[in-house]
């Protein structure tokens, strides 16, 4: 039956008949989608459409390209990554705090699990970053190395890199029940180098395109967990590669899980064809990210600025001044880490720790077992309010 993008099948869910009774121990019928090839596609969109994509990627490759008085491309990109790896993970329901995560990131503090997981997608997305800045063709295996980064704590571990070879599905129990049953496995190969070669073409404008592979990556569904932050990162390939972002992508995927339904809704519309609203969707927030990034990096070079007055007068070559350029890399700290940044003797560092701690910009964390930590609390704060900055309302 065709649908939109696509066409179902209908297949025969056979339960595992070890377990359950009953009903639920007969075979069900059920329908899956295949979504048609996309390497050819030529999208028709809306002349506002077009003008909205094309606003929008000027708006990433200034982000990209007018640096300058702004926070270093270095720390800057390590702050939009951490946002982006926990928006990306939130909308598949795995949530922790900023604090948390820096917390993690520091040198020996690696148990949380949530933390670790997260530090997955980060990796995965700095591998985006890195097929994204290749020469030569994008292919599969690039795909399955994203997954691979991705899928380091258990479950997830034991298929990373794996295509599936079973049913995959959204919501519910089983396929009969799912809200989305993705193709049928043997489709899934063909799929994705479909995929690939649409990746790969560079006759299309760069933002439709991103929305587009995201799209059709999440209807083909190709691993048994983790699709979703590995379509995400496909994101960061595809900006990357075609010259948009060179050092860093705004965190789009935090615009579009701020409103988690509509962006839900605004995948099921491409499925069903609604391809121009999608792509608008997309533009609209990859235009706010971008725009919000610069405002961001620009607040917290103003902060920096205020810290270097606070703990004026200072010699020229005094520690302190190269822990503030750090600091928003690393918002929560170690003398340890301190001391590998800036270059400086341990003795040097802890005074200028200390030093941040006394006007009140750096808050001292004692742990006899882990080490003692500082804090830049008026970071977590920007933070916070740049992620409200990017919400889009209600649709």
């Amino acid at each position: 039956m065709t649908a939109g993008r696509g066409h179902y099948v209908e297949l025969t869910w056979t339960p595992d008949f070890s377990h359950g009774s009953g009903r639920q121990r007969k075979a069900q019928r059920y329908e899956a989608f295949v979504p048609g090839r996309i390497a050819d596609d030529e999208p028709v969109l809306e002349s506002s459409t077009v003008a909205l994509a094309e606003r929008a990627g000027s708006a990433v490759r200034d982000l990209n390209s007018n640096a300058s008085g702004l926070v270093s491309l270095e720390v800057m990109g390590r702050q939009l990554l951490r946002s982006e790896a926990l928006a990306s993970s939130q909308i598949e329901g795995l949530s922790i705090s900023h604090r948390k995560l820096a917390e993690a990131e520091l040198e020996g503090r690696h148990g949380h699990h949530k933390a670790k997981e997260i530090m997955g997608t980060i990796k995965a997305l700095e591998r985006a970053m890195e097929i994204g800045g290749r020469a030569g063709a994008l292919d599969v295996e690039a795909i399955v190395d994203i997954h691979k980064e991705l899928a380091i704590v258990p479950p997830l571990d034991k298929i990373a890199g794996q295509i599936r070879e079973e049913a995959s599905w959204i919501g519910g129990s089983a396929p009969p029940n799912a809200e989305y049953v993705g193709p049928p496995h043997q489709e899934v190969r063909p799929l994705l180098d479909d995929l690939c070669h649409f990746m790969n073409r560079d006759d299309i404008s760069p933002i439709p395109q991103a929305a587009i592979a995201h799209a059709q990556f999440e209807l083909i569904h190709p691993f048994g967990d983790g699709n979703g932050r590995v379509g995400r990162c496909l994101i960061h390939v595809l900006l990357r590669r075609r010259g948009l972002a060179p050092a860093y992508v705004p965190p789009i995927s935090l615009v579009l899980g701020a409103n988690k339904d509509a962006y839900i809704a605004g995948l099921q519309g491409f499925r069903a064809g609604s391809t121009d609203e999608w792509i608008k969707q997309f533009a609209r927030g990859a235009e706010i990210a971008a725009e919000r990034a610069r405002e961001f990096s620009a607040e917290v070079t103003s902060l920096q600025e205020s810290w270097r007055e606070l703990v004026k007068p200072v010699r020229s070559d005094a520690a302190v001044l190269p822990l503030i350029d750090v600091l928003p890399k690393y918002p929560v700290i170690t003398a340890a880490v301190a001391e590998k940044e800036i270059g400086r003797s341990r003795p040097a560092t802890i005074s200028a720790l200390s030093q941040l701690g006394s006007v009140d910009v750096l808050k001292r964390h004692r742990n006899q077992k882990k080490g003692d930590s500082w804090e830049a609390k008026d970071l977590f704060q920007l933070l916070s309010s740049f992620e409200e900055s990017v919400r889009l309302p209600a649709a």
